[in-house]
């Protein structure tokens, strides 16, 4: 009698623990299968993805997309004026005139200079606003300036940058300035060349 209780207690001990075995088993492998990450998350670690996508440094430019040439409630003219008022001296000489594409807005720089000192001033170009000046001594003598009289108009230079281009062509913005002894548009273009053009003739003289 004592066999058969000593074998049956045997036989309920294997049991219970081939079923402890069983239960621990899928904890143990649902431990096994965590992923990694959240084991380095605990040191402040985790897993991203590496593939070959970098950043779009051009998307600010792409959102902004407008007309073929630039609204602007400013012309280049207008700029100029606000130029030699805000300095009180209309006889300033003019080297260039940029519209500059910044932080999403279109702004004027113009720079100029005058008797050993140089000039510079960023207008807003929806409104007029002085956004910054600068002026400082200029050790150069020698200068070239604009001959604004014989200067075509810049909406003249972007429509002319524009022809032959692609449908979605745009100008994104443009510096008057003097290059080589000559006048020139420099215009960028987004979705096709850039163009220079003879500021006083209106003729192509350059596509990059």
């Amino acid at each position: 009698m004592k066999n058969k209780k000593l074998i049956l207690l045997l036989a309920t001990t294997l049991v219970l623990g081939a079923c402890g075995k069983e239960t621990a088993t899928p904890k143990d492998k649902a431990q096994e299968e965590k992923p990694a990450v959240e084991e380095k998350a605990k040191d402040g670690v985790k897993e991203v993805a590496n593939d070959d996508k970098k950043p779009d440094d051009d998307k600010n430019l792409r959102e902004f997309k407008r007309n073929p040439i630039p609204k602007v409630d400013k012309s280049m003219e207008d700029a100029i004026k606000i130029f030699h008022d805000h300095f009180k001296d209309e006889a300033i000489n003019i080297k260039s005139i940029k519209l500059d594409f910044f932080n999403e807005a279109l702004d004027y720089v113009i720079e100029g200079f005058k008797e050993g000192n140089e000039y510079e001033l960023r207008i807003a170009a929806d409104n007029g606003a002085i956004v910054d000046e600068k002026t400082e001594k200029d050790d150069d003598k020698d200068e070239e300036a604009l001959d604004l009289s014989k200067i075509i108009k810049a909406e003249d230079a972007m429509k002319k940058a524009l022809e032959g281009q692609k449908e979605d062509a745009w100008v994104v913005e443009y510096e008057l300035e003097i290059d080589d002894g000559k006048a020139i548009y420099d215009i960028d273009i987004e979705n096709d060349q850039d163009i220079k053009i003879d500021a006083v003739t209106g003729e192509i003289i350059e596509r990059d």
